[in-house]
């Protein structure tokens, strides 16, 4: 997708419109239109990064730090227990708006929304040889 057509470079240009919440030089935070929760918000970089695949060392470091502001403040606002974070990375992790972004988005323990592990996860711990194996595999993708 283009920066053209892409939305958040629309709401980053002011056309579209968009209830922002702060932002700076780097990033832009504003609500989510379509929220799971009251409070739901989204942090992005103003230069157009579809992932984390793509995206430059010294602007996630920014998000990172700003991430952590955006979180403290949502958790304060709504009073939730938590807040999630996240950020999908590709159509396969469920990433549908191809520009990066963070979504913090507050929970309490019994909300119907949230990081949901498959059942039975737990049942039995994966073998040694093949985390290892897996790790050698991860350390050696550079």
């Amino acid at each position: 997708m283009s920066e053209e057509n892409c939305i958040f470079c629309k709401i980053i240009r002011r056309d579209m419109p968009s209830s922002i919440i702060f932002e700076d030089e780097h990033s832009i935070a504003f609500m989510d239109v379509f929220p799971v929760a009251e409070g739901h918000c989204l942090l992005i970089p103003k230069k157009h990064y579809e992932n984390m695949f793509d995206v430059d060392l010294d602007v996630v470091a920014h998000l990172a730090k700003t991430l952590v502001d955006l979180t403290k403040r949502v958790r304060k606002a709504t009073g939730a227990e938590g807040v999630l974070n996240i950020a999908a990375n590709g159509e396969g992790a469920g990433q549908d708006v191809p520009h990066l972004h963070f979504h913090a988005i507050p929970r309490n323990k019994n909300s119907p929304f949230g990081f949901k592990f498959p059942p039975g996860y737990r049942n039995s711990m994966a073998p040694r040889d093949r985390l290892d194996h897996m790790a050698e595999k991860i350390r050696s993708s550079v």
